[in-house]
């Protein structure tokens, strides 16, 4: 996860309030990435629930041409009550200063139609870069085309900052292993020209709680790099 005041644009499409599922959103890699919003259902019945996972990331000219490959780790525990939830997300780099720590809440709904939405709260934390960054407002949205598409649409605000950003997401789920997706976001940023930035991917379930996702990220003003992510979630506990 990112926030608009900080605008690290390598990392603008994991910014999202909610949770960071990493299979559905691999940059969160997202405020986002735990477990999807379709986990809502399971959480509502049982009452309260633990969420936990984290991922691997292994990329390549993320950080300019000529940087070489580089790695990351990323973990979550998150608990949720009848749609209501909170969470921590960290995030280890091999660049120190995008170390990050977020904190989150919020509240998630998904309706029989298939239709769902997520409004959360996100506070950004950089241990080695000043420390307490900024906090986000964000709306996302969901909505299935047919059985094969799903959109989903991502809205957050700094209210500090009063800057904001958005993206749009489709997906195409070939099988029940494979689902092909791609992003376009636009970024504010303060005195200066909108960033605007885009990703493709795939992503294959190796399991019920692992997943591998190779992903292409490219941006208005940095060059395009190929990340690839190895994660895994799982609920910890249930009452």
């Amino acid at each position: 996860m990112m926030s608009t005041a900080r605008v690290s644009v390598a990392c603008f499409f994991c910014m999202t309030a909610t949770l960071p599922a990493w299979a559905e959103q691999p940059r969160a890699i997202s405020a986002a990435t735990a477990t999807t919003i379709s986990a809502q259902d399971d959480a509502g019945a049982l009452g309260f629930i633990v969420y936990g996972g984290g991922a691997i990331e292994l990329s390549h000219g993320e950080y300019g041409a000529g940087s070489g490959s580089s790695i990351s780790f990323e973990a979550y525990i998150e608990a949720e009550l009848k749609g209501f939830y909170a969470g921590v997300w960290v995030q280890k780099t091999d660049e120190k200063s995008d170390d990050e720590v977020d904190v989150y809440l919020g509240y998630r709904k998904d309706l029989d139609s298939g239709f769902a939405y997520d409004l959360g709260y996100t506070r950004f934390f950089y241990p080695n870069d000043g420390g307490n960054c900024c906090g986000e407002v964000a709306l996302t949205v969901s909505v299935p085309v047919g059985d094969k598409i799903g959109l989903n649409l991502n809205i957050a605000y700094d209210p500090d900052s009063q800057l904001a950003n958005g993206d749009l997401e489709g997906k195409y789920y070939l099988s029940d292993k494979w689902t092909v997706s791609a992003k376009y976001g636009i970024s504010q940023v303060e005195d200066d020209v909108n960033q605007r930035e885009w990703e493709f991917g795939a992503t294959y379930d190796l399991s019920d709680t692992t997943a591998l996702d190779l992903r292409w990220y490219e941006g208005s003003d940095y060059p395009g790099y190929a990340a690839l992510y190895l994660s895994f979630d799982t609920t910890l506990l249930k009452r």
